[in-house]
This record gives C-alpha cells, sequence and structure tokens, in this order.
C-alpha cells in the first residue's frame, strides 16, 4: 500500500513520455494526458490518506510533473503560433524555473521544487490547456498561462532564495 503513490508517480512519468509519439490533437493523446492527470491527483492524494508521504515520493512528484509540462512544451510549441514576444517570455519564464531547481541543488545539494499554491494553480492552468486546446484555439488563455507561470516562477525564486532549510512544501512566499 505504502508504494502505491510513487507507482503512480512513475505511471505518471513513463506515461508522459508515451505522449511524446503521439499527436496532441488526437482524441487518443488528450485520453493518455488525462489519465497522467488522474495519476497527479492521486498519488499526492493516496499518499496523505494512508499517511504514506516521504521524500522521496516528493521529488518523484516534482520530476513527474516537469517531465509532463517538458512535454506539452514539446508537442503543443510547434502548433501554438507564438509571436516573438511570447517565445522570448515563454523562454525567460523557462530559464528563471531551471534557476529555481538549480538554486535549491546549490544550497541545499539535492534535487527539490517548492510546492506553493501558485505552483498548484499554474500546474491546472497547463494542465487544462490541452484539454481546451482540443475544442478551441485560444492566445488569450495562453497569455493567463504565461501571466501565473511568470509569477510562480518569481515567488518560487524568492522562497528559494530565502529558505534557512529546504521546505519543499511551502505554500507561499508570505506565509
Amino acid at each position: 500500500m505504502r508504494y502505491i503513490p510513487n507507482l503512480l508517480s512513475l505511471a505518471r512519468i513513463i506515461l508522459s513520455l508515451f505522449l511524446i509519439f503521439l499527436y496532441p490533437m488526437k482524441l487518443y493523446f488528450l485520453l493518455v494526458y488525462i489519465f497522467c492527470g488522474i495519476t497527479d491527483i492521486l498519488d499526492g492524494f493516496i499518499a496523505r490518506k494512508i499517511n504514506a508521504t516521504s521524500e522521496l515520493g516528493s521529488k518523484l512528484d516534482s520530476f513527474a510533473d516537469m517531465i509532463i509540462i517538458f512535454v506539452i512544451l514539446f508537442k503543443f510549441i510547434p502548433i501554438m503560433n507564438l509571436n516573438l514576444f511570447m517565445i522570448v517570455w515563454l523562454i525567460c519564464v523557462t530559464i528563471l524555473k531551471s534557476l529555481c531547481i538549480l538554486v535549491v541543488f546549490i544550497r541545499f545539494n539535492q534535487f527539490g521544487m517548492v510546492h506553493t499554491y501558485m505552483n498548484k494553480i499554474t500546474g491546472s492552468l497547463i494542465f487544462i490547456y490541452p484539454i481546451l486546446n482540443y475544442f478551441t484555439s485560444s492566445k488569450f488563455y495562453i497569455f493567463i498561462i504565461f501571466i501565473f507561470a511568470s509569477i510562480t516562477a518569481i515567488e518560487e525564486i524568492l522562497i528559494d532564495f530565502t529558505m534557512k532549510s529546504l521546505e519543499l512544501d511551502k505554500k507561499s512566499y508570505f506565509k
């Protein structure tokens, strides 16, 4: 029972990598993608419910989240028709999020991403994008994601630089 949350995270990693081989505007891509989302919800829920939270589980979850986001970027950027401003913005946010990982690694000698409320909101917005995009394309929605991702990255780098010990479950810079 204690391994179920970690197995769900591992399943999300494998399924996310499988998405690389699927075309993003097809129903089977969407179904595998939704199943990835379900495993993301269930791993943390089950871990807390059966009191099986662990540092390994937290890192697996973060790693799985990172992989699915990179897969989504890889699959959707070519079909999003972003203008130069949006491409530069996306690169800046990606660099800042990568710096967050690097700062945690340098300061605390381990891999980790802080699980803030803003990270969860941004992750949810990104998760909804492929589902929404299946039905309609919306530049405005992409813009909203970029705004939230920017705020999230700034908050996370502030937390990473100011926390005295590694707290991956810190909910907000202000809390």
